[in-house]
């Protein structure tokens, strides 16, 4: 999609540092942001107060989408995984120009359409599945190369644990039992994988696509 040169003369660019909230629930949205270096993740807090986990997003990724098509605050917080930076389109700017434009309309519904699948496969598999079959439909959807799972790759066991909704004390459990059966190897937070048809054996097929 090519911006009208409308648009481009109130194009901002906005930087934020890791950690740094992007976006936080509740709050009002002002407009759509483009992602074009960086990785940020976006979480949910839930009645108990627990954080989940819902996807890491790479450039290209659009914030503000649900937000502006359905008039709705936040849905979620976006944080900054590492520095990042956006293109920043004002919300006076988008209605003004872009509201009715086929084109835009395209390619933010192509992004909403990514976000339900993904969304949508998580619950599935999150809902249907053991919690020992979760963490092995996980690491085989990572280490699959026909799927695209980049949404899904974490950085540490407490986020594995939010991403497929349990806790690090539970992941820890199926981890030791793993380790005694000699399917894998684990040294803090990184594992080796030795018998990866075990691996898939666990997973019941299950995967995160």
């Amino acid at each position: 999609y090519k911006f009208p040169n409308e648009v481009i003369k109130e194009l901002q660019l906005k930087t934020y540092e890791r950690n740094e909230f992007i976006l936080k629930t509740g709050n009002e949205i002002d407009g759509l942001y483009f992602l074009i270096e960086g990785q940020y993740y976006v979480s949910s807090i839930e009645i108990t107060g627990r954080e989940l986990l819902l996807r890491y997003c790479k450039a290209p990724a659009i914030l503000g989408d649900i937000e502006l098509i359905e008039q709705c605050i936040i849905q979620s917080n976006c944080i900054a995984a590492e520095n990042c930076k956006f293109l920043f389109i004002p919300l006076h700017t988008y209605k003004r120009y872009l509201q009715y434009d086929a084109d835009f309309t395209q390619l933010l519904l192509k992004e909403l359409a990514y976000k339900l699948k993904t969304c949508t496969i998580s619950s599935r598999v999150n809902a249907l599945s053991s919690v020992a079959t979760r963490l092995a439909a996980y690491y085989c959807t990572l280490e699959s190369v026909e799927t695209s799972s980049e949404y899904i790759e974490t950085r540490t066991l407490d986020e594995v644990a939010s991403l497929i909704g349990t806790t690090k004390r539970h992941l820890n459990r199926i981890l030791k039992k793993w380790s005694e059966e000699q399917v894998i190897v684990r040294n803090g937070d990184t594992l080796q994988i030795l018998n990866w048809e075990k691996i898939k054996q666990y997973s019941n097929d299950v995967r995160f696509e």
